[in-house]
């Protein structure tokens, strides 16, 4: 009845006119893979599932093109069939279980690439997901009937961590394919997973430092690698494969940029053991807010994705978008990804090369403050710069303090050398405020050893300022001629009153004033001279100077201080002051722009300028009245700190050059404190003899040549002082030093050559 009624209505097989229509022109061989998926990509597609090969490959009609494809699930790998005819554990149970859902199914696809070369045109395998009725691929991974595969993970549209998740969950389960496993032991314990700290150090480009607390925690990044070395190279230390390596600078700069000084978070994701002379790391994912760091140093092609074990769950969390930021960094040609050549950067490496270090010096005192990347901190007061104005490395040294030495392991055979009181806690603290981070420098001088000396700043705050406020240095003596001396007796003063570290046992003692009496000229003969302790403050010249006693130091510090904050708070008038000679004053000095004490010597008519003495340290110089002030009672009845002195009985040279050669010599020996002692008297100013770590100044300068003496008549008085000049002196013309060189000049003829006095 149904048939005939069919016939009746010429429809299906009985319609003679639609049998053309109806024959459906299937394309059994797509011949060019790569063009059809370019048009159907990232679009759902309608299809008819026509067999299962294996659980995750599948033989597919699109419809309504009729293309006949091959599609193999994307992210996924279950187990296959042998060409011999077995099979792997499971292989029949994850065919059946896509059968039973799929098999002659209408579905919805996504093709998302092409298996085996991207683009082969005679490779006829599509890489896609199910869309509907559901992912399919999920369930296989749910069920332990499929493992993740990582070449094609970084193709899929789908979220990868629900593939990750999904493989996690039936390995705690112990599904099918994961019944033996035994997941990786992880040494960190629970609460020590996930970390805050700031970061302090980046060690390279997948090594930091961040500091936990009080706790610095050394962390690896998981799962990236570093740029290297091209093979069969060496790039030498570490301190110089930063520079050599390609693109191995460029991945540190932006990771310092980045992180240093900022808080990050960490998730630890494995433990790698000891092994091979290497400690264990830990490795971890770091954040940066919501910013994953290792992503981004990846995308930016400073760093690579380190290869895993199919298998192995030691890697990222984020593993597959660090596969997906390469493959941007490829596509984009960044970084190591470039293919031409790679940036070179020629370092010029100063420390411990003094002659390059001196070429140097003159271009970064003429320059004052210029900017510096710190790369190392080795002691509270010896850091290691990067300068890239002139592209050198070089140690500094800060200026003005004498700060504790810290601690140093045992390295190359040599004894460990343990640390001096607070020097390791001066290590942390200068650590802490300027490690890797950008300061800037003023270069004062250079040792014999090549290091440069000078201040530095973080943050417009003064380094060896900053220690010593804290109790971590001493101001050292060489400060006083520097123009931030005032800040450090400040900070120094602050320090002894709060009993800071250093300080904390300090007790001030208060110096009463010596009754002066007088005393005979016989007494003064039989007397044994005072040996005191004094800085030089002033030189004229090789035999003429300023002293101030050691023991006069800490008074003056407050004197000044004291006066400075009340010209400060009540600052003089315009035009109050008018100068006289002789009379006592405060005076602006230009080098540092703060008021000392000073006598004026001169007043210049035709002008505002006055001649001054500075009373405290002896040096001259011609100041406008405008920056001079009247001195209070309580100033002005405190005698000058600083005493004149003459080397006893030593006669300067005449001659220019060798003037200059005398007065450097001295200028090196009066760097350190000096023992003085008094002999005489020569107008205003004190006959002395100053020794230098043992040695003796006048002496030193005679037995080289550099000067003469003025004999004494008074033998049984000065006839010991006689003796030792004599006998320095004769060794000098032995020896033909320095002026001696080309004989006597002290003989008779001596005027004939210019050399009479």
């Amino acid at each position: 009845m149904w048939m005939i009624e069919a016939q009746t209505s010429g429809i299906g097989v009985h319609n003679e006119d639609g049998k053309s229509a109806a024959i459906r022109d299937v394309k059994w061989v797509i011949e060019d893979p790569r063009m059809l998926f370019d048009e159907l990509k990232g679009k759902p597609l309608k299809a008819v599932v026509e067999s299962v090969r294996d659980g995750g490959t599948l033989r597919l009609m699109l419809v309504p093109t009729m293309n006949y494809i091959t599609l193999m699930l994307t992210g996924i790998r279950c187990p296959s069939f042998k060409p011999d005819g077995g099979s792997e554990d499971h292989a029949d149970e994850a065919r059946y279980a896509v059968e039973t859902r799929l098999l002659n199914k209408d579905i919805e696809i996504l093709l998302e690439g092409t298996s085996g070369g991207m683009g082969n045109a005679r490779n006829q395998n599509f890489v896609g997901s199910v869309v509907t009725p559901g992912n399919i691929s999920l369930f296989l991974l749910k069920e332990g009937l499929a493992k993740c595969v990582d070449w094609s993970m970084k193709l899929l549209t789908a979220d990868p961590e629900s593939y990750r998740a999904a493989t996690k969950q039936a390995k705690a389960d112990k599904k099918r394919l994961w019944k033996n496993y035994e997941g990786p032991v992880c040494t960190v314990p629970k609460d020590q997973k996930e970390f805050s700290g700031r970061v302090t150090e980046i060690v390279n480009g997948e090594v930091l430092v961040i500091k936990v607390g009080s706790v610095y925690k050394r962390v690896t990044m998981s799962s990236i690698r570093q740029p290297r070395p091209a093979e069969g190279t060496d790039a030498g230390p570490p301190s110089r494969a930063l520079y050599e390596v390609p693109y191995l600078f460029e991945a540190r700069e932006f990771l310092r940029k980045r992180l240093v000084g900022k808080k990050v978070n960490a998730t630890v994701d494995y433990v790698r053991p000891a092994a091979n002379g290497y400690p264990e790391r830990v490795c971890a994912s770091i954040f940066l807010g919501n910013q994953n760091i290792q992503e981004a140093t990846v995308s930016k092609g400073l760093a690579t994705v380190a290869w895993h074990k199919q298998d192995d769950d030691e890697r990222a969390a984020n593993y597959d978008a660090l596969l997906l930021a390469q493959e941007k960094a490829k596509k984009n040609k960044v970084g190591v990804h470039y293919g031409g050549e790679p940036p070179i950067h020629k370092v010029a490496d100063l420390a411990g090369n003094a002659a390059k270090s001196k070429q140097f010096l003159p271009f970064l005192q003429r320059i004052g403050r210029l900017h510096a990347n710190v790369e190392f901190v080795a002691s509270g007061s010896r850091i290691r710069v990067y300068i890239p104005r002139d592209t050198c490395l070089a140690t500094f040294l800060l200026s003005g303090i004498s700060c504790p030495r810290a601690g140093r392991p045992s390295i190359k055979g040599q004894p460990a050398t343990p640390a001096e009181p607070f020097g390791d806690e001066a290590l942390e603290f200068i650590k802490d405020q300027i490690m890797q981070r950008e300061v800037e420098i003023e270069v004062e001088s250079c040792d014999k050893a090549g290091n440069f000396i000078g201040y530095l700043f973080a943050e417009d705050k003064n380094m060896s300022v900053e220690l010593v406020k804290e109790g971590l240095a001493k101001m050292h003596f060489t400060a006083e001629r520097g123009k931030y001396f005032d800040h450090l007796s400040r900070a120094e003063a602050d320090a002894k009153a709060d009993g800071k570290r250093m300080w904390k046992d300090y007790v001030e003692t208060v110096v009463e004033k010596e009754e002066l009496t007088e005393i005979s000229d016989s007494n003064k003969a039989e007397s044994t001279p005072a040996l005191k302790e004094v800085v030089v403050t002033h030189l004229e010249d090789c035999s003429k100077l300023w002293v101030q006693k050691c023991a006069d130091g800490p008074g003056l510090i407050s004197l000044m201080n004291q006066m400075r904050a009340d010209l400060i708070s009540d600052p003089p008038l315009a035009g109050s002051f008018t100068p006289r000679n002789g009379m006592l004053c405060a005076a602006i000095f230009s080098e540092d722009s703060n008021w000392y004490r000073a006598k004026v010597l001169k007043v210049h008519k035709d002008s505002d300028l006055i001649d001054v003495l500075f009373i405290d340290y002896g040096n001259q110089a011609t100041v406008s009245s405008t920056g001079a002030a009247q001195l209070t009672p309580q100033f002005s009845s405190v005698p000058g700190a600083a005493a004149e002195c003459q080397l006893a009985f030593i006669v300067p040279p005449e001659d220019e050059d060798w003037k200059e050669e005398s007065l450097r010599e001295v200028q090196m020996l009066t760097q350190t404190k000096l023992v003085m002692t008094v002999v005489g008297k020569n107008g205003s100013a004190d006959l002395v003899s100053l020794t230098s770590n043992g040695t003796d100044i006048a002496t030193h300068l005679l037995s080289n040549g550099l000067v003469e003496y003025e004999k004494q008549r008074n033998r049984n008085k000065y006839g010991a002082l006689m003796s030792t000049y004599e006998t320095a002196m004769a060794e000098a013309r032995k020896n033909r030093r320095n002026r001696f060189q080309y004989g006597d000049f002290t003989q008779d003829d001596a005027k004939e050559f210019g050399y009479a006095k």
